[in-house]
């Protein structure tokens, strides 16, 4: 197991407009976190993908991310909203899959609003019993999935035709670090790489290299500025078969080199 310096999965509440400023490529790209994440987006317009399905969002859109599904987000200069991060406890009841909602009902928009907004006051105040009102306030906001997704059963149905997407997603997030191909994740999907290609390029705008190249340079960002992890390690514990190859494919894909990319921005 690889050494990270995540911090403790527990709750967190964040703006999107603060997501933003921690550095884009941290939500726009490919990427998947121990916590479950729910985005309430209040204003702006953009696209969303969760296993590797994009699907456009507006005002007023909830979408549910469970731990270890690999997303990314568009966070256009307007995009307004807020992150609710979860633990994964089995206790919140929380739902097994992902959803995108728009939710058009003035009440509900303003229950969540209010839910979030209170475990976002919890987790300021560090009031004594803590734990306990996060705990409360985190079941009503499952709660409140829970009937949303009732109210909309059969407006959130996944397209058929994205469920190998879905499949490669999950293969993906399960394997990526093993230096593995498209040709090996069609092996087993049963597929050939072409299909598995036309099939996620279709789901998300992108070719299945595309999206299995996203994912490992995310990780290899967040491992170059979050751990203390030599380039060499990183390469190895990605699948890259030298130091070198790794080095290459990273400016490829940022622009610049992983120990130019580690250096602290100059400062005017």
């Amino acid at each position: 197991m690889f050494e990270t310096s995540r911090k403790p999965t527990v709750h967190s509440v964040a703006s999107l407009g603060k997501l933003r400023m921690q550095g884009a490529w941290r939500v726009e790209l490919l990427h998947a976190s121990p916590r479950n994440r729910l985005y309430w987006i209040t204003r702006g317009q953009g696209r969303v993908t969760v296993n590797c399905v994009t699907r456009g969002y507006g005002p007023n859109t909830a979408v549910f991310v469970p731990s270890r599904v690999p997303m990314a987000l568009e966070l256009a200069s307007q995009t307004q909203g807020l992150e609710l991060c979860l633990p994964p406890d089995d206790a919140l009841k929380l739902p097994v899959d992902p959803f995108h909602l728009r939710v058009s009902n003035i009440e509900s928009q303003s229950a969540l609003t209010s839910h979030i907004e209170k475990i976002e006051g919890e987790l300021a105040g560090q009031a004594p019993a803590m734990d306990q009102a996060l705990t409360a306030y985190s079941l009503l906001v499952s709660a409140w999935m829970a009937r949303e997704l009732a109210r909309h059963d059969a407006s959130i149905r996944r397209d058929a035709s994205h469920r190998l997407a879905e499949m490669f997603a999950e293969r993906m997030e399960a394997q990526f670090r093993n230096g593995l191909g498209v040709a090996d994740f069609a092996k087993q999907l049963q597929v050939t790489p072409t299909h598995l290609s036309r099939v996620c390029r279709d789901a998300s705008g992108r070719p299945a290299l595309a999206l299995l190249n996203e994912r490992i340079m995310y990780e290899a960002r967040r491992l170059l500025l979050e751990t203390d992890l030599p380039a060499r390690e990183i390469a190895q514990q990605l699948g890259f078969s030298s130091a070198a190859y790794f080095t290459r494919a990273f400016r490829q894909a940022v622009g610049r080199t992983p120990s130019d990319f580690r250096k602290p921005p100059v400062r005017g």
